[in-house]
């Protein structure tokens, strides 16, 4: 019970830090995509690999735009959107993308906490999972990410990498669930011109090894 506690009173400090100075804890998550648990896709649903087009058509649906660069790495064949519709309406989607992943594809919205990525051949990130309001509670997400498992597997790849920020529960509730392994975590801590970076050491065999945090000036200062 203390032990929960403190974890807890632990996570409140860090959200409230994150309110007025850049915080960030970045969970490492890897699965081998044969070893990953399978979710039915609802009868009423269809997931399916998705091009720019057709996501632009249905962009009104969403509160945000994509950006344009995902949309450009679709088409360059860098990226892959596999999204989840009921009859004609976008119920989720979600991305992935392969080879260098740049530190503006995985932060917790600064950029000072982008972290880039670098992926073997057979690996793919997943950086993007939405399920829109009015389908939650279906499963969907973990139908979604069956879906890009399968069809990934069918093209070679072999392992499914992706992150969550520390303090984003239900993320971390989905990815465990579907039995992801956490492989490491870094954090980047900055608070005027005082700033903390710790990086973990990755195992060999998890498809993928990390650079530095962009807002991490340290090693400039130590050179």
């Amino acid at each position: 019970m203390k032990t929960q506690s403190t974890r807890s009173t632990r996570w409140l400090a860090y959200r409230v830090v994150r309110r007025f100075a850049i915080a960030n804890v970045c969970h490492f998550y890897q699965s081998p995509i044969d070893k990953m648990p399978r979710t039915p896709t609802p009868s009423e649903y269809d997931i399916c690999s998705c091009s720019s087009k057709r996501l632009r058509e249905h962009a009104s649906e969403l509160d945000y735009a994509i950006p344009e660069r995902d949309l450009e790495m679709l088409d360059a064949g860098a990226a892959k959107c596999f999204a989840a519709f009921q009859a004609d309406s976008l119920a989720g989607f979600a991305w992935v993308a392969f080879g260098n992943i740049t530190g503006e594809m995985n932060h917790d919205g600064k950029p000072a906490t982008g972290l880039p990525i670098q992926l073997v051949d057979e690996a793919a990130f997943v950086f993007q999972v939405l399920v829109l309001p009015a389908y939650r509670g279906r499963r969907l997400y973990a139908a979604i990410l069956s879906q890009m498992a399968d069809q990934l597997q069918d093209n070679g790849m072999h392992t499914l990498v992706l992150t969550t920020e520390g303090s984003n529960q239900n993320a971390l509730k989905a990815v465990q669930r579907m039995q992801f392994r956490k492989v490491g975590q870094a954090s980047f801590f900055r608070i005027g011109p005082l700033s903390r970076a710790t990086y973990p050491t990755l195992p060999n065999d998890i498809g993928f090894t990390i650079g530095r945090y962009v807002g991490d000036d340290t090693a400039a200062h130590s050179s």
